[in-house]
């Protein structure tokens, strides 16, 4: 079915607000994390810890930004009404928020006196979307307004695997911020960047 052309703008509308809004927040995450890396870097050279960091955090953000992106601007999601896209747009603005103050930690030396660190806003992220891919089908169930014709679970899959992997390494070891555990980090972040965009690729970029 052709959509009408106030349709088309409202679409278009959406398209530019959530472009920009989420490209400005993601640009104020990498300056969080570029900060936190030089300040590292001045102080204590450039030490495995804050590498790893800093490539966990660049694997993390790529991952939700471009899903997140595609999400807010796919065939789908647009032709719903604007509750929907609003629904979606808030919960990743949520997650684009927790990713700024990640960026911000990205350092080893920016973590020893933090009460909330890197692994715990990573362990909220993941959660988070986790929840809101399970709200999405749930509010189907309640709603069929809200009903939509693709929930992408294995998102919710992933997600759920990698925040079980971290939270097992929370638990047998003592300093999440060794070498060793950040080196178990910084895998599990490598495999979920190759699982999510090479072999997942819902929108088929690669």
């Amino acid at each position: 079915m052709a959509l009408s052309e106030e349709k088309k703008r409202q679409i278009e509308r959406r398209n530019f607000l959530s472009s920009i809004f989420i490209i400005m927040l993601v640009g104020i995450a990498y300056a969080e994390m570029v900060t936190a890396v030089r300040e590292s870097v001045r102080s204590s050279g450039l030490t495995l810890g804050t590498t790893i960091l800093f490539w966990v955090f660049f694997f993390t953000c790529m991952r939700f930004f471009v899903g997140n992106q595609l999400h807010l601007m796919s065939e789908n999601l647009l032709k719903m009404n604007g509750g929907v896209w609003f629904f979606d747009l808030m919960f990743i603005t949520l997650q684009t928020l927790v990713i700024i103050f990640l960026g911000g930690l990205s350092s080893v030396e920016a973590n020893r006196n933090s009460v909330v660190d890197f692994v715990d806003l990573l362990i909220m992220l993941y959660s988070i979307d986790v929840l809101w891919i399970t709200s999405q089908w749930g509010l189907g169930k309640i709603s069929t307004a809200w009903r939509r014709t693709f929930v992408p679970w294995a998102w919710a899959i992933l997600n759920s695997l990698l925040l079980i992997s971290i939270l097992i390494l929370h638990l047998v070891t003592r300093d999440l911020f060794s070498n060793t555990s950040l080196i178990w980090l910084g895998c599990l972040s490598a495999i979920g960047f190759v699982v999510d965009l090479i072999l997942i690729d819902y929108y088929e970029l690669i």
